[in-house]
């Protein structure tokens, strides 16, 4: 199975890059970068030293219900897009030791029993693991110490 990650798409970046509200209704936070841990989810890949970034909270679902949570996510400041990702490899952004990966219906609610905290090597091959299983659609993958979301994981067409 190939696994394709999915960024925040360009429509919604954009709409933060000009000063649109986030999802808390709030006008997106500009800062500068010191180099570490500022994880873009537009291009997937970390926001340099000294780079400008923005901060917004932001609910990575179709639909607003009890599963759809909210959080803060950075993004780079300036237009950027995602690199290709070979098949195998992970996002760069994806540089910590581990993450919550949590398996979602067609719906997009949690699927129970799928959540857990994986090691950044077996990322891979518990996504496999997850989106064999039939009820499991899309897989998030989340900051195992803070929660926030990164991108999401779906079988590739």
């Amino acid at each position: 199975m190939q696994i394709t990650f999915e960024p925040m798409d360009e429509t919604t970046a954009a709409h933060f890059r000009n000063g649109g509200a986030d999802d808390n209704g709030h006008a997106p936070e500009r800062h500068i970068s010191n180099g570490t841990g500022v994880p873009c989810r537009r291009c997937m890949r970390l926001v340099g030293r000294d780079q400008p970034y923005l901060i917004v909270a932001w609910r990575p679902f179709a639909a607003t219900h009890a599963y759809a949570e909210t959080g803060p996510v950075f993004l780079h400041a300036e237009a950027c897009a995602p690199d290709p990702i070979a098949p195998g490899e992970l996002p760069a952004f994806l540089a910590s030791p581990d993450y919550i990966l949590r398996g979602y219906d067609a719906d997009e609610r949690i699927v129970y029993g799928t959540g857990g905290v994986i090691s950044r090597d077996a990322i891979p091959a518990r996504i496999i693991d997850l989106l064999n299983e039939p009820s499991v659609k899309a897989v998030h993958i989340r900051s195992s110490r803070n929660n926030c979301y990164h991108c999401k994981a779906v079988a590739a067409a």
